[in-house]
């Protein structure tokens, strides 16, 4: 596979390198040749997405843009974002991309739906949260979303942060309880839609593949099936 995939991380940083562990777990690859060539930005100075969302930050757009065309300039011919807030930009970016994108909240919703899921749990940022992403794609695919309450999205925050942090083990003490509550609430799974939940709740996603929507590993997976586009091309 020789199609470059462009990376624009840095939101946080152990998330990108999670995220890149993913796809190469993922790859069938019988030797280095074979795996996916990456492009990776991991530059963590891009201003706060919540801290800007909730009106306490200054705009990561113009630090996103920046990003998205050094990429572009690098050769990568596909660019995703394993930030699910940077998502809220998404439109405008797609809107200056020369090359295929992959929106990581459409990936997750199109796999609920594929997996015939009626309700789902959401963990996310705050910011995810109030911007309602997932909540009305969920919607239009005709699946209820179960929100978190003031306490529980509190230890969400805290969590991620933890994890940002470097705590993994108290980011998944934190949250995993609210991973079992949308459960006991009728969650058919949950969704990880902020990358930092998977690696806290790397455990719940070994231990209950089928109720987690691990958000950083449907975008690898689609990230895998665009490269392998080229392959099936090439041999066809």
């Amino acid at each position: 596979m020789s199609r470059k995939l462009g990376i624009l991380g840095g939101m946080g940083p152990l998330a990108t390198v999670e995220f890149m562990q993913k796809i190469i777990a993922q790859t069938p690859a019988r030797n280095d040749q074979q795996h996916i060539p990456m492009l990776v930005r991991n530059i963590p100075q891009i201003p706060d997405r919540t801290d800007f969302l909730i009106g306490n930050g200054l705009d990561p757009f113009p630090a996103l843009k920046k990003g998205f065309e050094e990429l572009q300039q690098a050769g990568a011919e596909c660019i995703v974002i394993p930030c699910n807030t940077a998502h809220y930009w998404y439109p405008r970016l797609q809107a200056i991309s020369k090359v295929h994108t992959i929106n990581i909240i459409d990936s997750v919703v199109t796999e609920a739906k594929q997996r015939g899921y009626s309700q789902v749990g959401i963990l996310a940022t705050s910011a995810t949260m109030m911007t309602r992403m997932y909540q009305e794609k969920l919607a239009q695919c005709g699946i209820d979303a179960i929100e978190t309450t003031e306490h529980e999205q509190q230890a969400v925050m805290e969590g991620i942060c933890a994890v940002k942090a470097g705590d993994v083990k108290r980011g998944q003490r934190l949250m995993a309880p609210v991973f079992e509550a949308m459960l006991s609430r009728g969650a058919n799974a949950v969704v990880f839609g902020c990358t930092e939940i998977p690696v806290a709740l790397a455990k719940q996603g070994l231990q209950h593949p089928d109720q987690c929507l691990d958000s950083l590993e449907i975008l690898a997976t689609e990230c895998i099936s665009w490269a392998q586009d080229e392959f099936h091309e090439l041999v066809a």
